[in-house]
This record gives C-alpha cells, sequence and structure tokens, in this order.
C-alpha cells in the first residue's frame, strides 16, 4: 500500500476559535452572538468549526449561499440558519424543506417569498435594509414602500430587520454613524422587529452598533478588528509545508523563474511544495518570509505553481532534518501579518487556501 504525501497543512485549533467567539459574544451588549460561517467558514473548513461553534453555544448561524446553507443544515440539524444572498429563482420551497431563513434584500425577493411563506407557516425570513454598503438589500424608497404594506412583512414572517457596517474597522470613519442613524430610522418603520447590525468590527465600535443580534465572522478566525490597533483576537492556524528537496548550492546562481533573485556558492536552499496553486500570493515573490523552528528564513525567487524556494544557510543541518518542513503562518506570523506583505486583506488569504491543503484540528471535540 502506498504511503500518504504528508503535503501542505493547514492546522486549527478550535479551542482557540471558540475563545475568539467567546470573546466577542462578552463584548457585545444586546441578546445574541451569531457566527458567519460563509465560505467554508472562511477557507478553514464549516464541517468542523460550525459544530464547534454549536457546541460553544451558537445558536444562529450565516451562510452566503443557499447551497451552503444546505450543506450546513447536515450538519446542524437544530440551529437557525440564515441565507444572505436571499432568494433566487425557484429556490424559495428549497428554503422551506431545509429550514432556512432567506434574507430579503430586494423587491424581487419579497416577493418571490411573500408566495410561499403563506403556505408554510413555520417559514421566517430576514429583512435586509441598506444603509450605506451599497450592496445588497432595499433601498431608503423600497424599505418605506414595505412599511406601508404591513400586510406584507406578516405574509413574509419577517423575524428581524439588518443591515451591513461598510467601514466598522476604521472606527473614527463617519459612515459608521450615519450608518446607525439610517438603521434606527429604518427600524423605527418596523418597531416590533430585532435589528442586526454589528459585524466584528462593529462588536468594537460601541453600543450604538449593536441592536439585537451580532453577526461577526472574520474575527471568529483570528483576523483583527480593527488593524490599526493590537488585535485581541487569537490566531487559529499553523500553515505549514513539507521541505522536497535540500541541496547546497556548488557555484553562484540565480534562482527561479525569470531569475529575480541570485545566491552564493555555498548557500542553502530548500524547496517546500506550497505556491500559488494553493493559495500562496504570487505577490509575495522575493518577499514573504517563513520559520524552520525558531529560524527565520526568506523566501528567493518567484512563487511558482507547487513550490516555493527557501534559503535555510542560517539554519543548522541537524534543525533541518529534524523539522522537514516550513511554516509559512503561526503567532509568529499572522493571516494580518501574510495579507500585509501581500497587500491584501486576511479574508483573501484564508479563502484562497487551495484544497491541497490539507485541514486538521484540535480542541473543541476534533
Amino acid at each position: 500500500m502506498m504511503q500518504s504525501f504528508d503535503g501542505p497543512r493547514l492546522h486549527i485549533s478550535l479551542d482557540k476559535l471558540v475563545e475568539n467567539y467567546c470573546l466577542l459574544a462578552s463584548r457585545f451588549s444586546g441578546a445574541e452572538c451569531a457566527a458567519v460561517v460563509k465560505a467554508n467558514a472562511y477557507g478553514l473548513g464549516v464541517e468542523a468549526v460550525a459544530p464547534a461553534l454549536a457546541q460553544a453555544g451558537c445558536q444562529t448561524f450565516f451562510v452566503a449561499t443557499l447551497e451552503e446553507g444546505i450543506q450546513l443544515r447536515q450538519q446542524l440539524p437544530d440551529r437557525r440558519i440564515a441565507v444572505f444572498h436571499g432568494v433566487g429563482e425557484g429556490e424559495s420551497l428549497a428554503y422551506v424543506n431545509h429550514q432556512l431563513i432567506p434574507v430579503l434584500n430586494s423587491p424581487q425577493h419579497i416577493a418571490r417569498w411573500q408566495e410561499v411563506a403563506r403556505e408554510h407557516r413555520d417559514a421566517r425570513s430576514i429583512l435586509h435594509v441598506d444603509t450605506g454598503m451599497t450592496r445588497l438589500g432595499l433601498t431608503q424608497t423600497e424599505w418605506q414602500a414595505l412599511a406601508a404594506e404591513p400586510s406584507r412583512v406578516v405574509d413574509c414572517q419577517i423575524s428581524m430587520i439588518m443591515s451591513h457596517l461598510a467601514c466598522a474597522s476604521e472606527p473614527e470613519h463617519p459612515a459608521n454613524d450615519q450608518q446607525a442613524e439610517r438603521f434606527n430610522e429604518a427600524r423605527a418603520l418596523f418597531p416590533d422587529l430585532p435589528g442586526s447590525l454589528a459585524n466584528s468590527s462593529g462588536i468594537f465600535l460601541g453600543a450604538k452598533w449593536h441592536a439585537d443580534l451580532a453577526r461577526p465572522g472574520c474575527s471568529l478566525y483570528g483576523i483583527s478588528p480593527n488593524t490599526a490597533l493590537s488585535n485581541p483576537m487569537k490566531n487559529v492556524v499553523e500553515l505549514s509545508a513539507p521541505i522536497i528537496q535540500l541541496r547546497t548550492l556548488d557555484r553562484d546562481q540565480s534562482i527561479g523563474y525569470g531569475w529575480t533573485c541570485e545566491r552564493k556558492k555555498g548557500d542553502k536552499l530548500a524547496t517546500v511544495a506550497l505556491g500559488y496553486a494553493d493559495g500562496i500570493f504570487r505577490h509575495l515573490s522575493n518577499r514573504l518570509q517563513a520559520y524552520v523552528g525558531p529560524y527565520k528564513v526568506p523566501l528567493v525567487g518567484r512563487v511558482s505553481m507547487d513550490m516555493m524556494i527557501f534559503d535555510v544557510s542560517d539554519v543548522p543541518d541537524g534543525q533541518l532534518q529534524q523539522a522537514g518542513r516550513v511554516v509559512v503562518m503561526d503567532d509568529r506570523q499572522t493571516v494580518d501579518d501574510l495579507a500585509q506583505l501581500a497587500e491584501t486583506i486576511g479574508y483573501e488569504i484564508f479563502t484562497r487556501l487551495g484544497r491541497r491543503i490539507r485541514r486538521t484540528y484540535s480542541g473543541a471535540s476534533a
């Protein structure tokens, strides 16, 4: 029997993820802290992440698409699951059959859901009003028109009103106050509905933005809610990859595609099984640093599809042989650090991590 290759690995601490959830819930002054687990729990693996959060007490989960909702229902038969993208053409009965809660983002969503919800009295929905994100949600004109027809709210069995903050990670941004004011205006037209406004960053803005239910996403997974301040969240991941070849240069040589880097005779190089096909940004070429044990090692040359080359000249041979792997992301270099190097955001770092990277878990009954 062929032995399986121990390739790239993303290890997730479910205990630290639960700690993050508990911290967010403790900072929230409203009635309930939900969890956003869309995009396969931001790339970390919803089949492990969602049950760990449910075990920690989370009752309400948000996903992006109907397909994600159906998948999550198999994991969580007794939790509330809401779907951000709302009711597409022909999707209404699937929501009912899988006991999913659509977010109604438009008059079209409302019309589709009203027709079905009249016949299924256990159906529920969430009304999304746009207060400044200008992405999804009813415009002010549309939500005012809906408020003038209260029978439609009853028919759709709307159980909550929500909006989404656009600039909450920048506490001083004027959009935050403007959106809070617009949200309160909308809520005043639907006084019997609980509200949801705060995302991860919104929780840290304060009680003015809290309403009744919070929807943290990124910070569950360790991403900072405000990159200008120290991160209160725990790092939950370690990304590592195996060294598949070691060599000592027998002459001065250029490295990798395009010969963008040179190394001297006697330098030691480690070729690692990880590349842009696994979600490592090519923009990190000649910029990324990683670790072999306690030693920091620089990436030399370009990131290629399946491999990267690190200069390990400063790492003792015994340490190289013992480690056998390079660590790209952990407590020493977090997802936010990597995002800053790649000139992007932590969300994109996590969600681009590919299927060849094996997810492993510890803690929370993993």
